[in-house]
């Protein structure tokens, strides 16, 4: 299953696993979506600039706190992101 998502979506992933964690259907992050927002939080940022930087939209990063399901593109930025693959440097918002 490695590589499938992200060759639908222009994304290279070989190498990422992105079954590790196997999610319902709907899940829009392998964590709560409070955990995003704690995520933010942690790093003493606004929606705007937090999300920005994964190009989405103030509004949009809110929802995705809230529970909406995030956009696999975005999904994938964020677990890089996460997992310390991808650094701000990184990702220009």
């Amino acid at each position: 299953m490695a590589g499938k998502m992200g060759e639908e979506f222009g994304v290279d992933t070989v190498g990422i696993d992105l079954a590790a964690e196997p999610a319902p259907q709907n899940a829009p992050w392998p964590a709560a979506p409070h955990e995003l927002r704690r995520l933010r939080i942690r790093k003493r940022e606004s929606q705007e600039k937090f999300w920005s930087r994964f190009g989405v939209t103030q509004s949009s990063g809110s929802r995705f706190e809230t529970g909406v399901v995030i956009p696999p593109p975005v999904a994938i930025l964020l677990r890089l992101y996460v997992n310390g693959t991808l650094k701000d440097e990184d990702l220009h918002g």
